[in-house]
């Protein structure tokens, strides 16, 4: 527990000086051209002034930080393995920068801490750091991780990327760049281990922004004299505690899932805090930032790309506003963040966008065959709609898996989904109606994207585990739509009894139920020796097979193999055979 606590502290400031320069420099460049409307007068310079529009501005700065670095971690891993040297250089920009902004950062590190209540909020983010650090450092391993997981973070810190990975084994070929973060913060070359540390610090933030529950901001203006503190994100933090609670006894496990999925609720929750500023541009510039993080998302699981759709929303702004700077400068931020990872993958598979052979670039010595790609598609299919074998695919119609699919559900993923359900109808009837009438058309996109994310998700790969973040973000922020609405149309007084009763409703049920798994997992595992150093990858029981003179490791345990038998495959192959002399110069396969 202690080396995850400073492991953070490793992570929060290489992620938050990088972060604050970078959203210091966007917002300048989109913003600067035009007047930034505030009512404060202070002697604050322009980008500290637009932070108080934030609801949580500390926590957007981290999040654009840990993608910048994760980034500069991708590009690293082209040339070389994720090490010393890399950790070494990002220390050194890290503390130029914090020497140099010394003062800007520490007045932005202040904003939103009321005088009167830092104590208050002082003593909920230590409880929440040492309750996060606590489940970071020991839990349950996921499958996936034992699997590949730590297998591709170690190939990333060995050698950066290796053309033909995914030949070994078609898994690496998913590319995740977050396993490239967490060679960069694993710190193997000084421990002799690599820590996993990162999950619980995206989980933190995460939490930092659940706590803002209620109290994310003034009460919003809803229009006759009315106002309310309850907001539409505040239904949406209810489900990303639900989430939380949900991965708490996982997290220690570096699984992309969780990263992709933390990383959107947080999206989500700033993008509706914002929503009601009144400065036009300013909101629009933060828009695109936050578009800029749905790319970051989608490198680390490509099943989140339908969410990118939310950039329509900036962009036409800016198309309408003829700010053709704002929207170059948007899209070359974007490829920026795109190009390392669309390179790693196609280094790793010979294909851009594994396991899709939609698009193709040449054809490399290292490329996996097509035939295989689309197998490994179908079968990601096939696993998440409850099917275990790809070779049944000519036996699933459209409607024939659903039965046995709902049935394995838990009662409360079955809640859930059907929640999402209703509120996907609902939401189709609100974009139809604002087509004529116009009213809340950005909510309303927001909405409808999430929507399409949710289609996408259970028509392509329906596994639970994929679609938390869609069947849980569909149904609250509807639940928040319709409250809010409630409270415009009726009486003041009766609107808010109306909206205030769900709300404390949903909210003492999904509290009790995560408070009691909460203390499960604490107690299930107080009794274990990681109060100062983190759970370790497993070491799994494995036989070998050679290669082209070459070792290579098989699992005994349904693939279980972990970090330090190394490099592994699920089974015995003799399909690939070695591009060069070494591993490190590749795969290729074998007809």
């Amino acid at each position: 527990m202690a080396e995850v606590l400073i492991s953070w502290i490793f992570i929060g400031i290489t992620s938050y000086v990088t972060g604050f320069e970078i959203c210091s420099l966007l917002t300048g460049m989109l913003t600067d051209r035009r007047q930034v409307k505030t009512a404060a007068a202070s002697g604050d310079d322009a980008f500290i002034i637009r932070l108080k529009v934030l609801s949580h501005p500390n926590v957007l700065i981290c999040l654009v930080g840990l993608c910048a670095v994760n980034v500069y971690a991708q590009i690293i891993s082209l040339f070389t393995g994720v090490g010393m040297w890399a950790d070494y250089i990002l220390m050194f920009l890290s503390l130029v920068m914090v020497y140099a902004d010394r003062s800007r950062i520490g007045k932005a590190l202040d904003i939103g801490h009321e005088v009167g209540a830092r104590p208050v909020k002082s003593f909920i983010y230590v409880i929440l750091v040492l309750l996060m650090a606590y489940g970071t450092s020991r839990g349950y391993m996921h499958f996936d991780t034992n699997l590949y997981h730590a297998q591709a973070i170690r190939w990333v810190e060995e050698f950066g990327v290796t053309p033909g990975l995914a030949n070994i084994q078609s898994r690496f070929g998913y590319n995740s760049s977050i396993f490239t973060l967490n060679a960069l913060y694993g710190f193997k070359w000084y421990l002799g281990r690599s820590l996993h540390t990162s999950a619980g610090f995206f989980a933190l933030l995460s939490s930092f922004v659940a706590a803002g529950i209620c109290n994310s901001g003034n009460p919003v203006d809803l229009g006759r004299g009315m106002s309310e503190r309850i907001r539409i994100s505040d239904y949406v933090r209810l489900g990303l505690i639900f989430y939380l609670g949900l991965i708490y006894a996982e997290m220690v496990s570096p699984a992309s899932d969780y990263y992709a999925q933390l990383l959107l609720f947080d999206v989500v929750i700033i993008w509706l805090d914002i929503a009601d500023e009144t400065d036009e541009d300013l909101k629009v510039a933060y828009y695109g930032i936050l578009c800029l993080l749905l790319v970051y998302s989608v490198t680390i699981k490509l099943s989140l790309a339908p969410l990118v759709l939310l950039a329509f929303i900036p962009g036409v702004h800016m198309i309408r506003q003829k700010d053709i700077r704002s929207i170059l400068i948007c899209i070359a931020a974007g490829l920026a963040i795109a190009l390392p990872y669309f390179i790693r993958g196609y280094i790793i598979s010979g294909w851009i966008l594994y396991p899709s052979v939609l698009v193709s670039l040449g054809a490399p010595d290292w490329r996996i065959p097509k035939g295989m790609v689309q197998y490994d598609a179908r079968e990601i299919g096939m696993w998440g709609r409850g099917i275990t074998r790809a070779e049944d695919w000519d036996r699933v119609t459209a409607f024939n898996w659903l039965p046995g699919y709902i049935e394995a559900l838990s009662p409360m993923e079955k809640l859930w989904l059907a929640g999402s359900i209703v509120s996907a109808v609902y939401i189709l009837i609100l974009a139809i109606r604002s087509l004529k009438t116009g009213r809340d058309k950005r909510l309303i996109t927001l909405m409808g994207v999430l929507c399409v994310g949710l289609i996408v998700w259970f028509v392509k790969a329906p596994l639970i585990r994929y679609g938390y973040v869609y069947i849980i973000l569909v149904p609250t922020v509807t639940l928040g739509y319709v409250m809010r609405r409630i409270c415009i149309i009726g009486k003041s007084s009766t609107g808010k009894k109306l909206r205030i009763v769900p709300f404390i409703t949903l909210a003492l049920l999904i509290g009790g139920l995560k408070a009691k798994g909460l203390i499960y997992d604490i107690m299930r595992t107080a009794d274990e020796p990681y109060y100062v150093n983190q759970q370790d990858y497993i070491d799994g029981d494995a036989f070998e097979y050679t290669v082209d003179d070459s070792v290579f490791y098989v699992a005994e345990d349904s693939g279980q193999i972990g970090y330090y038998k190394f490099p592994s495959t699920v089974e015995e192959r003799h399909d690939f055979g070695l591009r060069g002399d070494d591993i490190s110069d590749g795969f290729y396969h074998i007809d």
